[in-house]
């Protein structure tokens, strides 16, 4: 009786009373173990992709039997954290941020699009599968965990203050990271390149080494002179934690400032006046900075995807900006305003340039993994005419006269372009692979260019 009459009462408050603690109990496993299953293991998930179909082109440099010294293709290092870090101006791989990570960006290319990783010659395109782990993991921070990788230095650090290039030390080749910006004094007597070693001083136009300025940036992305030249503004940063603009005395390459405002690295820099500069960073936006405070005047948002280049109309009040997201914007840096948004191109661009002159209206190159140089009147909103060429194009610029566009490319070349029919002129073989930087001398036209392993090249148009 007493069990017929009470277990149904007694089951009942046990029911109320006990099942929401179980209940909460039985909830808080369930959400352990859904994060344990959504949580990626770099070593034993992503890691064997990138072993299995990257590695062979992406390892640190080796030197062969015979002396031939092997560097991983397109400066991308992919067989260690410092590689990674070091590689390609710091965007192959951004924490939470896949969209702009470069090694995102080529895996999800449609399969026989120029620049997928893996080539079609090596290897077949990575599974949608494999694609989402990549990405998952990226956005959940890129952590690596107790991963390393290799552990050789993948740009060991120069010797007497000199460029070490193709040179043998316990065994291992000792290369320099790639050259990501060009600039020519204004006297046209120096030129100076920027890296992940810091900026790097040559005589004209001998190009000997003349001296080193340290950086405090990790990376450094862009540099450019100011327009008296007694100054040069340095864009760079930490990837997804911080972008920093330095700015240095020239010639005496003393750091006056830096100037810190951004999330994630400073791709570029351009001078409005000599008080006042702007920066592009992969954190999607462009600041407009006081000098005289070291403080930014605008933030200009529009962008969704990392910013790449910069370029002010001479009026000073316009400034045209590029990027990851494939668009070329105009602003008004005074009010802050987007004037207008251009979207020709149909892949990252990388580069703009402002015709010299002061002929008809301001005109504007802008250079495109979807290999065009494409030109833009950015005061009506109007794409011009553009070039098609036949590799994916890095950087973009303009002989003094305004009679040519100079584009360099992956493949190493430099491409001759008249703008008038857009007709490819002249192609010259420059560098040993992707050439990132290129600056034109401001008086005989001679051009600059540099790239992978440190390499800095002068070359004369036509005078081949």
């Amino acid at each position: 009786l007493r069990r017929a009459v009470v277990s149904p009462v007694v089951g009942t408050l046990r029911r109320a009373v006990v099942s929401p603690v179980v209940g909460t109990l039985r909830r808080a496993v369930v959400l352990q173990s859904a994060s344990a299953e959504t949580e990626i293991d770099f070593e034993t998930q992503v890691l064997p992709i990138l072993q299995n179909s990257c590695f062979r082109c992406h390892s640190a440099p080796k030197a062969d039997a015979d002396g031939t010294i092997t560097r991983p293709k397109g400066g991308v290092q992919l067989d260690s954290v410092k590689g990674i870090e070091a590689s390609l101006h710091g965007a192959v791989i951004i924490p939470s941020e896949p969209e702009d990570s470069l090694l995102y960006q080529r895996i999800t290319l449609p399969e026989g699009e120029t620049g997928i990783m893996p080539p079609a010659e090596e290897d077949a395109p990575l599974a949608e599968k494999q694609t989402d782990l990549i990405r998952k993991w990226i956005e959940a921070g890129a952590d690596y965990g107790n991963w390393k990788g290799i552990q050789q230095p993948p740009y060991p650090p120069s010797q007497g203050g000199g460029l070490v290039t193709e040179t043998q030390r316990s065994g291992f080749p000792i290369t320099m990271p790639p050259v990501t910006s060009l600039a020519f004094s204004l006297d046209g007597k120096s030129v100076v390149a920027s890296s992940q070693a810091g900026l790097h001083v040559y005589d004209w136009p001998t190009l000997n080494l003349q001296r080193r300025i340290e950086v405090k940036a990790r990376n450094v992305h862009h540099l450019a002179f100011s327009p008296s030249g007694d100054r040069v503004a340095v864009g760079g940063g930490n990837p997804a934690t911080e972008g920093t603009v330095e700015i240095f005395s020239w010639p005496a390459g003393k750091s006056l400032r830096v100037l810190r405002g951004h999330r994630d690295s400073v791709m570029a820099v351009a001078w409005r006046n000599a008080s006042s500069l702007a920066s592009a960073s992969l954190d999607r936006r462009v600041l407009l900075w006081d000098l005289r405070t070291g403080k930014p005047t605008q933030d200009l948002k529009g962008h969704s995807r990392g910013v790449s280049s910069l370029c002010f109309l001479k009026d000073d009040e316009t400034l045209v900006s590029t990027g990851i997201d494939r668009n070329v914007r105009v602003w008004n840096v005074t009010t802050g305003a987007l004037i207008r948004s251009l979207n020709n191109h149909t892949m990252p661009v990388h580069a703009l340039a402002l015709r010299p002159g002061d002929i008809g209206m301001p005109l504007i190159a802008s250079a495109s993994d979807d290999r065009t140089v494409r030109l833009w009147q950015p005061t009506i909103g109007r794409m011009v005419k553009f070039a098609r060429l036949n590799a994916a194009t890095l950087n973009v610029a303009w002989l003094n006269d305004g009679s040519r566009i100079v584009a360099t490319c992956v493949d190493g070349r430099i491409c001759i372009i008249d703008p008038d029919t857009v007709s490819v002129i002249d192609e010259i073989d420059a560098l040993d692979g992707w050439i990132y930087a290129l600056t034109v001398h401001p008086t005989d036209g001679s051009l600059v260019v540099g790239g992978l392993n440190g390499q800095v090249k002068r070359i004369t148009p036509f005078q081949r």
